[in-house]
């Protein structure tokens, strides 16, 4: 599901426009994949079941996305339940005319394997992030990620941060101002800006976990 908006012209040309209202969910995971969809305005949350039965929330989906890229496999299913956390705007377009329109196969190949791969690291994070029983640590280690991955600005709210790292948000709020008066980040409107990458590293000890030095 990684970001591409290189594709919008296509999609907004050949695509059929959809929408879908606040707390709606998309295609059932298990379901054939057969389409692609480009999410031009709203946020989808991407979750799976727990064992007691309660959805995990793993990660957010923004505007400007791709998704179900899975569709341009042949055979291929739905492999991830997702839900409109805000009211949604999107097209879709099925995965045979995808690959006619597209100008290049390369795009297809750089579509398909971003995707895998995003997939890929988002859940490597999560799986690391659970494992950190200290809360500021598993929020540092978080943030950390998010910096690493698309750069100072952390696109999250509050709340969010909480849903994806299993910690309340009281904590979450907690331990966000903390960092803030700590002068490792600071706390704007529905964003967080990094401010010391290697201070929030030092948090969870970066050690074994990246082997590249924090800026």
């Amino acid at each position: 599901m990684g970001p591409s908006s290189q594709y919008r012209d296509i999609f907004l040309t050949y695509g059929t426009e959809r929408h879908l209202d606040k707390n709606q969910y998309l295609l059932e995971r298990g379901s054939p994949a057969t389409e692609l969809w480009y999410i031009t305005k709203g946020i989808i949350r991407a979750f799976c079941a727990g064992y007691d039965g309660e959805d995990i929330t793993l990660f957010y989906i923004s505007e400007n996305n791709v998704i179900y890229n899975e569709a341009l496999l042949p055979n291929s299913v739905i492999i991830q339940d997702g839900q409109a956390i805000t009211p949604l705007d999107f097209y879709t377009l099925s995965a045979e005319k995808f690959l006619q329109v597209v100008p290049s196969k390369e795009l297809v190949f750089e579509t398909l394997f971003s995707h895998v791969i995003d997939r890929i690291i988002l859940y490597h994070e999560y799986i690391l992030c659970s494992h950190f029983h200290e809360s500021n640590k598993r929020i540092a280690y978080f943030l950390y990620t998010c910096y690493k991955r698309s750069g100072t600005v952390v696109p999250y709210t509050h709340e969010q941060i909480a849903a994806i790292t299993g910690v309340n948000r009281i904590s979450v709020n907690r331990i966000l101002n903390d960092f803030s008066k700590e002068k490792i980040l600071s706390l704007g409107y529905r964003h967080i800006k990094i401010l010391s990458a290697s201070r929030l590293a030092e948090v969870f000890n970066s050690v074994g976990f990246f082997s590249d030095k924090p800026d």
